[in-house]
């Protein structure tokens, strides 16, 4: 269905939606500014401009994880400590992959009680703040029992180094099992990040129905599926993207032949509506009634515009129903 002018289908002035993680009262930006992949590739100055961008949106929910070693944390604390006050922030970090953890072979990292609190305290150095509005604590390590994660997270509560807590890129049966041992302590697991697009429908089948059931939100990340669905690499790998450079590992169910059918539904839909494939991808994401929020990252201004029109681009029913197929079937 071909559409012959932007005017009919967002708002040129973008602006961000508020939403509520699942049943509690952690008010977030429903499109998520993530700038964990910042560290090495976007400058102090070029990441203040696309905070700005999304600030003057009206977002105000930034999500950055350790991983990296802390780089991509002491860059978003220099351009929020210097140009925006924190209590018009909402800050997200992540704790459990970074470079204090000694993980276990075989694992997804470390989340033991001392790993976890040496983590956190390091994060809040580097963000240069007292405290995170809400705490991932990222992966499972095989070893360290719900139980003393969810007695780390308390402490994190307590102390006030956090306010909220959740966790992150984990199996559903881990979530439910912390919610519970959180719940025997009063305290209700806010949110869980998991990884959702066109590309990655797993949670579907499991982290969304068990976040309906214990009253947790779903944050969706990876949301353009480490840049397959901006359509950029149909023809090829570019020169200077961030595959190319190695950055983006090769992910056979993002590039694969598989993921093909669904990129080209995307593109040719995005064309017939005069519209960038990322700002169809997302739009689809945001009427997915599961997710309550997307986390998205974006190095420069124009691809940050780009993001946010997403939220007012008004899909014909139809369109909505095929990429929904296409994604369930491919």
């Amino acid at each position: 269905m071909a559409v012959s002018s932007l005017t009919h289908l967002h708002d040129d002035r973008p602006h961000v939606d508020v939403a509520t993680l699942g049943a509690s009262g952690a008010r977030v930006s429903r499109v998520v500014l993530g700038v964990s992949g910042w560290g090495g590739s976007v400058d102090a100055e070029r990441g203040a401009e696309v905070v700005d961008t999304y600030r003057d949106a009206g977002g105000f929910t930034l999500e950055v994880g350790d991983a990296d070693g802390g780089v991509a944390e002491e860059l978003l604390g220099e351009i929020v400590g210097g140009r925006h006050a924190r209590d018009e922030v909402f800050l997200i970090g992540r704790s459990g992959r970074g470079s204090h953890s000694v993980p276990v072979p075989g694992s997804s990292g470390d989340t033991s009680r001392r790993a976890l609190m040496a983590g956190l305290d390091a994060s809040l150095a580097r963000l240069g703040t007292e405290h995170l509005d809400l705490w991932l604590v990222d992966g499972f390590d095989g070893v360290t029992p719900s139980a003393e994660v969810a007695e780390t997270m308390e402490w994190a509560l307590t102390s006030g180094r956090a306010t909220y807590v959740g966790v992150g890129d984990v199996p559903a049966w881990r979530a439910v099992d912390l919610s519970h041992e959180l719940a025997t302590r009063r305290i209700r697991l806010a949110a869980h990040a998991t990884e959702y697009s066109l590309l990655e429908r797993s949670a579907d089948t499991d982290v969304v129905d068990a976040a309906r059931t214990r009253g947790h939100g779903v944050l969706g990340g990876s949301a353009l599926a480490g840049g397959a669905l901006t359509g950029k690499y149909r023809h090829g790998t570019p020169a200077d993207s961030r595959r190319a450079a190695g950055v983006v590992p090769l992910q056979p169910r993002h590039f694969g032949a598989s993921a093909r059918s669904v990129v080209e539904s995307l593109a040719t839909a995005a064309e017939g509506l005069g519209v960038h494939p990322s700002e169809l991808a997302l739009a689809w994401q945001l009427r997915q009634e599961g997710l309550d929020a997307l986390m998205v990252g974006a190095r420069t201004p124009a691809q940050m515009r780009v993001l946010l029109r997403a939220g007012q681009l008004v899909v014909p029913d139809e369109i909505l129903a095929v990429l929904d197929e296409v994604s369930r079937t491919r």
